[in-house]
């Protein structure tokens, strides 16, 4: 190959001028921050949806060998539970009854209380975690008396 053809050749290749490479930087900035504009405003969108809701887990008590869960609804909204809403160490519980019923919306400041039907024994440490139909959860450690 001859080398000074080679130099010619790579003289004659010309780059981007500055003003194209000028734009095409603005133009990735701007579709950069729209993307980032389009992902914070749907996370923030999410999050102020739930805004005003909030439960918690006012005490657990064993009543014969069941598990009885007051919870409050302390938030602004309403909210509702419906079944699966109690979990015991990660595994949903069985037989949920609620007073008020399941399904029904508890207004803000009202307690519900929930029994279930798993048998918890004295001196068992247990998770419960509450969880209402739009998300909504609290969860306490308790060990049981």
């Amino acid at each position: 190959m001859n080398f000074k053809k080679f130099r010619k050749f790579r003289r004659n290749v010309k780059a981007i001028s500055p003003v194209i490479s000028v734009l095409l930087m603005i133009a990735v900035a701007v579709v950069a921050s729209l993307v980032v504009y389009a992902w914070v405003m749907g996370f923030v969108g999410n999050k102020t949806n739930q805004v005003g809701k909030a439960i918690q887990i006012q005490s657990v008590a064993r009543i014969g060998t069941t598990l009885s869960v007051y919870t409050q609804n302390v938030g602004d909204s309403p909210v509702t539970f419906s079944s699966p809403c109690i979990y015991i160490n990660g595994t949903a519980a069985t037989g949920v009854s609620g007073t008020p019923a399941l399904g029904q919306s508890i207004a803000s400041g009202s307690t519900v209380t929930f029994t279930t039907t798993n048998t918890i024994n004295s001196g068992d440490t247990v998770t419960v975690k509450v969880a209402s139909t739009d998300g909504t959860f609290s969860q306490v450690t308790h060990t049981i008396p």
